[in-house]
Order: structure tokens, then C-alpha cells, then sequence
């Protein structure tokens, strides 16, 4: 009788052995395939970068100019000053700094 668990015993030792080693392989494999997707995306990254960075030194610098003529400016000033909304003073330091980047 003796034998018999002993060898059941041992039976189930392999088998679970076994198993494990299965699972650890399975593991390591999916491991392995997501380092290979990091690496892919990493890959990928890095040639967006390369592909921006080219594009840029490639475009001629923009002039930097102001979105709006610094006359049209003044005339915004000049009704928000009416309207009320910028008093005297406030109107008359941004018309000077309008003026100044003529």
C-alpha cells in the first residue's frame, strides 16, 4: 500500500513540475513578445521624432508677426475705452506700447 502513495506522491510531484515548467514557459514567452511590441513602439517613436525634427529643419522660419494690423489694435482699444471698460490711463499706456512697436 505504501508503494502505491509513494508513487502517487510522486506522480503528482512530476505532473505539478511539469505544469509549472509549462506556465514559467508561457510566461517567459509573453514576456518576450511584449518586449518585442515595446521595442516595435519604441522603433516607431523614435522615427516620428526623426520624421518631425526633418520636417522642421526643412520649413523656413515664420516671420514673427502679430496676428493683427497695430492700427486695427487701436481702434479696439479705442471702443473698449468708450464702452468703458479701459479707463484713461489703461488706453493711453497700451496705445503708447502699439505705438512703440510701430
Amino acid at each position: 500500500m505504501r508503494g502505491r502513495w509513494a508513487s502517487a506522491a510522486v506522480g503528482a510531484g512530476i505532473a505539478r513540475h511539469r505544469a509549472g515548467a509549462a506556465a514559467d514557459q508561457q510566461v517567459q514567452a509573453a514576456n518576450q513578445a511584449s518586449q518585442l511590441e515595446m521595442q516595435k513602439m519604441e522603433a516607431q517613436h523614435q522615427h516620428e521624432m526623426d520624421m518631425l525634427r526633418s520636417s522642421q529643419a526643412r520649413a523656413p522660419p515664420q516671420p514673427q508677426q502679430s496676428a493683427e494690423d497695430p492700427m486695427a489694435k487701436l481702434k479696439k482699444l479705442a471702443d473698449l475705452k468708450q464702452q468703458g471698460i479701459l479707463s484713461e490711463e489703461e488706453f493711453q499706456k497700451m496705445k503708447a506700447a502699439l505705438i512703440a512697436q510701430l
